[in-house]
């Protein structure tokens, strides 16, 4: 079994979660891999104030390489 750092898990295996609109409280789904989203009640958008190990790790080039490789695009339905 492969090891990876522990900080790769919200990356690879992203999960939502939810902070606050700034302008208008609503709860708003940011997934762990995103940095911002759209507020679904007034638009605007929400970003994650946020540091992750890729921001300071000594190792992060070699993470921000195992995301490349694992990560799968995401397509769009009209792209068949």
């Amino acid at each position: 079994m492969t090891r990876t750092c522990p900080g790769l898990n919200d990356f690879l295996r992203p999960k939502p979660e939810y902070i606050k609109c700034p302008k208008c409280g609503s709860d708003v789904e940011i997934w762990t891999d995103e940095t911002e989203t759209e507020c679904s009640s007034c638009g605007l958008r929400v970003s994650r104030n946020m540091q992750s190990c890729l921001d300071w790790c000594e190792y992060a080039d070699k993470c921000r390489e195992i995301i490349g490789q694992r990560k799968v695009p995401v397509r769009s339905p009209d792209e068949g």
